[in-house]
């Protein structure tokens, strides 16, 4: 858990906590001239830094590897897939790349694919070209606070099927006044990666083979969460939910697929607190909630009963792999 984030009660200079920072914090704005039209801009406006210890960015390396997956119906697949290097943590085979809104982190990628590969942020400006065999490091400006994928330029609509997914997680920097967290954002105890891709197999074998798959059919008949299918999603440390009663747990889910999913909770109610890493306030408690395609959201989960619950998509094409079930975007929640 990062201390700085997702607080709901601040530190006073005895050591005791109180809930009223956050009108204090509004004051001071006022009093200071900044301007505070609403909820979302609130959440941007705390995000205050300081430049001190913001200019040693973190290393980030990955690869970008041809991956062959078997799945339980005995068939195969071609995917092309960042993986994690050196010290890059992942949830599942998925690298997560972590730093502070505000830090230029060092992303370094050996690309041993057979073709081009451009990493870019969904939504932002592609990065350099590298080329087969090369070994690149640039830098990319970690950005604002939230959840973002990494993908490919080169391959534009088909890199989410092939698989060229990471997860970046931007956390806030060194804060200016803590005091300024109160009530903003609420507290978690532990947190997830959640990344859902679908895959037409017929789009990847195209790919693969050097050519141009056909665009105007898309019929996916493979769904990964962190690459993996039920079963391996309940046995990877990453991807299957495992907590304790008394738990906020915050899921960071991306679907860097074409399919637009809604993921279904089993056993809880969660709360949704950003989309598209825009704060939100005017959702209640969902069982059920949406995630379209080459969207994030970040909900927060409480654990209120212990238990084995699943998670999936209620697409029941999603809970299975080429079409036989059991498998597919099952992950399942743990809680003691």
């Amino acid at each position: 858990m990062d201390p700085h984030e997702y607080q709901n009660t601040e530190s006073t200079p005895d050591g005791t906590t109180n809930s009223t920072g956050r009108r204090r914090f509004l004051k001071a704005a006022a009093a200071s001239g900044i301007v505070l039209p609403g909820g979302a801009a609130i959440a941007h406006a705390l995000e205050l830094v300081s430049t001190e210890s913001m200019a040693a960015g973190p290393l980030w390396e990955i690869e970008a590897v041809r991956v062959e997956q078997t799945f339980s119906d005995g068939s195969t697949c071609p995917f092309f897939r960042y993986r994690a290097l050196g010290s890059t943590p992942s949830a599942g085979t998925v690298p997560v790349l972590s730093g502070r809104r505000g830090q230029t982190a060092q992303l370094r990628v050996h690309n041993t694919l057979t073709r081009g590969i451009r990493p870019t942020i969904v939504g932002g400006t592609p990065g350099p070209w590298i080329g087969p065999g090369e070994d690149v490091t640039f830098d990319l400006q970690v950005p604002p606070m939230g959840t973002w994928m990494l993908t490919d330029a080169e391959l534009g609509d088909a890199a989410g099927p092939m698989g060229l997914g990471a997860v970046i997680v931007s956390r806030l920097g060194a804060i200016v006044s803590r005091r300024s967290l109160q009530s903003i954002r609420p507290r978690y105890d532990r947190e997830y990666v959640l990344l859902y891709v679908d895959s037409d197999d017929r789009w990847n074998t195209a790919i693969d083979a050097g050519g141009v798959p056909d665009f105007g059919v898309y019929e996916p008949n493979y769904h990964t969460v962190n690459n993996l299918t039920f079963p391996d999603t309940a046995g990877d440390p990453g991807t299957a939910i495992a907590c304790q009663v008394g738990d906020r747990v915050l899921l960071r889910m991306c679907n860097l697929g074409w399919m637009r999913q809604s993921v279904h909770f089993h056993g809880y109610h969660v709360q949704i607190e950003r989309i598209n890493n825009q704060r939100q306030a005017i959702y209640g408690p969902k069982d059920t909630i949406p995630l379209p395609g080459h969207s994030t959201m970040e909900v927060l989960l409480p654990i209120n009963q212990p238990g084995i619950f699943p998670v999936h998509p209620h697409s029941l094409t999603t809970t299975t792999d080429n079409g036989l079930y059991i498998g597919g975007q099952i992950t399942l929640i743990v809680a003691s």
